[in-house]
């Protein structure tokens, strides 16, 4: 018999009544870190005893649901992470793979085919996003009666991945048409290069990635071509040197074709909804929604957000002088957490380097990164000795680092969206859809904040430095209840 923690029972018998008595169509579950998001999913899709999809971005938290013992789902991943019996390599590029009709004496040993088998055959099922996906064509990979959609805060950003494109062309475009008219025809020569390898009787692993790479584009190609033919206003391009990048503005119709349309009923779960109307609007999630929110349930006095104002760190205002204080603020702090490991997020290789290169000199123990070694040194971090800085980008998400693995960390700027990338320009700067920017900034700072402390019995300190902050501060009903009340206003003279 499964021991719930507080607030997963209610949630479990909430989310089951409005699916079968009262008519919703979606279930967003926004919980912090610690509730038990994987096991509530869970539950409720046994309660309801529909067939099952349970999907996530994050491919790490697949391998937690299978080691989790209180779940049991057959969990599937991308042939690339599976070992061929026969060859000993990748099973993306075994002989079963490269060679046409060929027939593997070890089909029964082979992990991959085991795995598929099973979530084809099970009514609940764990498959990776990218799976999902590209599989969606195929007839027995089809509609679920459930969705489930974990860690699901960002997937406005997967789908302006996927609305993403850039191509090498020396054209000149005047406008949308007249790039939906280079883009069919750059279509149709896709569709003959696929064809070209699909006729082969053997591939070389080369090859197969190519051929990958091909099919990925044909999807992007296909979608693009429907929907800016209809909604040209929909999608922006810049061209620079050789180089058309093309953007998808609302990704809400990517998300409704290739991922809520998994799904008859749909449960989204994460720790940083924030709001569920806005999320609803940007991811285009449509039906009747119950959004539930559950409290925090580690003390507020284990998880403090001390604001420091030190220095104003956008683009525009930061220069040698702020780069000074906030070094020397980030030398205060890490003498409070004496031989405790830190991470500092940096939001930038930019801010990176000028904070690494201040503080290396005076003698900090500090590990930083380039974005070719990123995972290698946060590896590293992990090893490293208790008085060790992390100065880090980009991982304001998907980590996991619990007890000493962090007691502390720095937010040296407030997250707010890259004006550089097409899409915001679009949005954020032409459309002044100031709202839109202020819910992605508020979603990734509480995302960022939520690094450490990972267990009721865990501590540790978040440190914003950015002034940037009392703007964003001002909006506290567009911020979580138990954001807020772990909040504190620290003096700098103090």
């Amino acid at each position: 018999m499964v021991t719930y923690r507080p607030y997963q029972k209610e949630v479990i018998e909430r989310a089951v009544k409005a699916f079968t008595e009262e008519g919703y169509r979606n279930i967003i579950i926004e919980a912090p870190t610690g509730f038990g998001k994987s096991l509530v999913n869970y539950e409720i899709a046994k309660r309801l005893g529909v067939s099952t999809w349970y999907t996530t971005p994050q491919v790490v938290l697949l391998d937690q649901l299978r080691n989790d013992p209180l779940i049991s789902i057959p969990i599937l991943k991308g042939r690339d992470k599976y070992i061929c019996p026969v060859r000993g390599v990748p099973a993306d590029i075994a002989p079963c793979v490269t060679i046409k009709g060929y027939n593997c004496p070890l089909v029964d040993e082979c992990d991959y085919v085991l795995d598929r088998e099973a979530v084809l055959n099970s009514k609940i099922s764990g498959i990776s996003f990218a799976m999902l996906i590209r599989t969606r064509r195929l007839e027995q990979w089809g509609k679920r009666e459930l969705l489930i959609v974990d860690e699901a805060d960002d997937i406005e950003s997967w789908g302006e991945e996927f609305g993403t494109l850039v191509f090498r062309t020396p054209l000149s475009f005047s406008d949308m048409k007249d790039i939906v008219r280079w883009a069919l025809k750059k279509y149709e020569r896709v569709k003959a290069e696929i064809k070209y390898y699909e006729d082969m009787d053997y591939l070389t692993p080369q090859e197969i990635k190519r051929l990958r790479e091909l099919w990925d584009l044909r999807d992007k190609l296909e979608f693009f071509l429907e929907d800016a033919e209809r909604r040209p206003y929909n999608w922006a391009f810049r061209k620079r040197g050789d180089r058309l990048y093309l953007k998808i503005i609302d990704v809400g119709y990517v998300l409704d074709k290739f991922v809520w349309s998994c799904g008859d009923l749909r449960i989204i779960s994460s720790a940083t909804i924030i709001d569920a109307s806005q999320f609803a609007k940007y991811t285009g999630l449509r039906g009747r929604t119950l959004w539930l929110r559950v409290p925090h349930p580690f003390p507020k006095e284990n998880r403090p957000i001390v604001y420091i104002p030190t220095a104003k760190m956008t683009k525009e205002n930061r220069n040698s002088k702020s780069y000074d204080e906030i070094v020397s603020k980030i030398e205060e702090i890490a003498k409070r957490h004496e031989f405790e490991k830190g991470i500092i997020h940096a939001h930038s290789y930019e801010i990176a380097k000028e904070i690494a290169k201040r503080l290396q000199p005076k003698g900090w123990f500090v590990i930083t990164h380039t974005e070719k070694d990123r995972i290698k040194k946060f590896n590293r971090f992990l090893r490293a000795p208790k008085n060790t800085i992390f100065v880090s980008v980009g991982f304001a998400r998907g980590i996991d680092l619990k007890y000493d693995l962090a007691r502390w960390q720095v937010i040296t700027k407030i997250p707010f969206p890259d004006q550089s990338d097409l899409r915001v320009q679009e949005l954020w700067i032409k459309r002044r859809a100031w709202k839109w920017a202020r819910y992605q900034t508020i979603k990734t700072l509480v995302q960022t904040c939520g690094r450490i402390v990972r267990a009721r019995d865990d501590y540790g300190v978040t440190y914003i430095l950015d002034t940037s902050f009392e703007y964003l501060i001002r909006y506290k009903k567009e911020f979580p209840e138990w954001f807020l009340e772990a909040v504190i206003f620290e003096n700098p003279s103090e």
